[in-house]
């Protein structure tokens, strides 16, 4: 899905729907858009070595524990019951990798590249630490793995949840009343990325959050983006970031909160 062409539908697809249904008047090339496509590529590439590494190592360890019994029952039911159930699976340690994510200083310094982007767009959800994702997908992979789902279920999993992630991200005002507290929408990700708040881990369920206490769903939409984390811009020194000494922080992550004016212009 990283190639040219991928980049090339995805543009036609979402540059489109933010000119007609934009929340905020920003550039189609607004600050920062280079940076995205090298992790869209670059990053990428860096994540499926890692991820073949590390699957093949945790293999290594967890082939003792495969029940073909229960791979063989698990495999023999309905496609739609499968993928269900692994959607389920795959979101609740999602929802729980991206908690540790926050919480764990390490891992939000890897986390934090993500958060950097202070202008939301389909483009920002690209942005993403190669170890960010490695970390989860692994710990995803290996329960899917053992339970013996199939390899289209796991390819399902693998379109749907990446497409969706874009989505989240977009520039666009849609709101969907009821369906809201059911199925994740850009306004539910979007106050996730006010500042460094601690809410709305969820990819694809709010009631995720809700269950666990961590939903937030005001009316508005948040008036800027963007992590405290000083983290720089270029893709070489992202990369590196989680690696380096930290340096001073650049205010509070409640200052994003606290009503002051962001920058660009408010939703239309």
């Amino acid at each position: 899905m990283h190639n040219p062409l991928a980049i090339l539908v995805l543009a036609l697809l979402f540059v489109p729907l933010e000119r007609l249904f934009a929340l905020r008047k920003q550039a189609v090339f607004r600050p920062g858009w280079r940076t995205d496509l090298a992790h869209f590529f670059a990053s990428h590439f860096l994540e499926q070595v890692a991820l073949v590494l590390a699957i093949g190592t945790l293999l290594t360890f967890v082939e003792p524990m495969v029940s073909p019994a229960l791979q063989d029952a698990v495999a023999s039911q309905p496609a739609a019951l499968q993928f269900l159930e692994a959607l389920i699976l795959v979101e609740l340690i999602g929802y729980f990798m991206h908690r540790a994510f926050h919480a764990v200083p390490w891992l939000w310094r890897i986390h934090a590249v993500h958060h950097s982007s202070e202008q939301m767009d389909w483009l920002a959800a690209l942005r993403v630490h190669p170890l960010d994702q490695t970390i989860t997908r692994s710990l995803q992979f290996i329960p899917l793995y053992l339970l013996g789902f199939t390899k289209e279920t796991f390819g399902g999993l693998a379109l749907i949840v990446g497409l969706w992630a874009i989505l989240l991200h977009a520039n666009v005002r849609w709101r969907f009343g009821w369906l809201e507290r059911v199925i994740a929408t850009p306004h539910f990700h979007h106050w996730h990325h006010a500042g460094d708040a601690r809410h709305n881990f969820s990819g694809l369920f709010p009631w995720v959050d809700a269950l666990f206490g961590t939903r937030l769903g005001p009316g508005k939409w948040p008036e800027r983006y963007g992590s405290d984390a000083p983290v720089p811009d270029r893709w070489h020194r992202q990369i590196l970031y989680p690696f380096l000494p930290l340096p001073a922080q650049r205010g509070t992550a409640n200052s994003r909160l606290e009503g002051k004016e962001g920058r660009g212009e408010g939703p239309t």
